[in-house]
This record gives structure tokens, C-alpha cells and sequence, in this order.
């Protein structure tokens, strides 16, 4: 498959870019990178199921899995968070065995339920960097 050159050199400067924000981030941040590829991981894994785009789906629902399980349930410690981290692993836990769900049966709606049950938390992780930086 022919790719453009303008494609290939926009897709490195993204990437280099992705690169420097992970590099630069702070723990609060990492973790918000980690929520915002998700988010944009499953926005786009439900437009790949509306377009009848298998390989962008399985692409994409891959991705978001391995974020979840990779980066945020890894990143937990149950340890030292307590119930707050075992109530998080099982959200995550759940919003995995529901993508692939979503995978095996091309459901959107699915989807879009994972997205329903993550934003809160993202929501909330947001408010708790705003409020640090004031």
C-alpha cells in the first residue's frame, strides 16, 4: 500500500511530538495523555464500525485495550490506593471485557457505553490537574 510522502512526514512529526509530551509530563499528565488516546482511540473505533472498516476497528479496539490495560490498570497501585484502585482496576477491567465484546459482535453502541462509563473518571482527572494548577 502506497503511502504519501506528506502522510509519512505528518505522521512522524505527530509522533515526535506524542514523544516529547510523554518526556515532558508529569505523573497527573502521563495519565491524561493515556485518558485523551483512549478517548480518541474509541471515538474512532466507533466511526470504523458505522464505515463497515474492519481493520481500523480491530485497530483501534487493540489500541484501547492495551492503553487500559498497559497504562492504566498497570499504573494502578492497589496498594497504596485502596478501594479507590480496586473500584478503578474493576472499571477498567470491565470496559476491556466489553470492547472486545464490541470487537466480536461490530457494536458501536457498545462503544459508546465504554465511553459513557469512562467519562466520569476523565472528567474527573481533568478537574484534578485544574485544580492544581490554581
Amino acid at each position: 500500500m502506497y503511502t504519501p510522502p506528506s502522510a509519512r512526514v505528518s505522521a512522524a512529526y505527530r509522533q515526535v511530538d506524542l514523544s516529547s509530551q510523554v518526556m515532558s509530563a508529569s505523573p497527573h499528565g502521563l495519565i491524561s495523555l493515556l485518558f485523551t488516546e483512549l478517548r480518541t482511540c474509541l471515538v474512532g473505533a466507533r466511526d470504523a464500525v458505522a464505515r463497515k472498516d474492519v481493520t481500523a476497528k480491530v485497530r483501534l479496539i487493540g489500541k484501547a485495550s492495551r492503553l487500559l490495560d498497559e497504562g492504566l490498570i498497570a499504573g494502578l497501585d492497589m496498594r497504596a490506593g485502596g478501594a479507590l484502585a480496586e473500584n478503578l482496576h474493576s472499571l477498567y477491567s470491565y470496559c476491556l471485557v466489553r470492547l472486545t465484546q464490541a470487537n466480536a459482535q461490530n457494536d458501536a453502541a457498545v462503544i459508546d457505553e465504554v465511553l459513557k462509563v469512562l467519562q466520569p473518571v476523565m472528567d474527573g482527572w481533568t478537574e484534578i490537574g485544574n485544580q492544581a494548577r490554581t
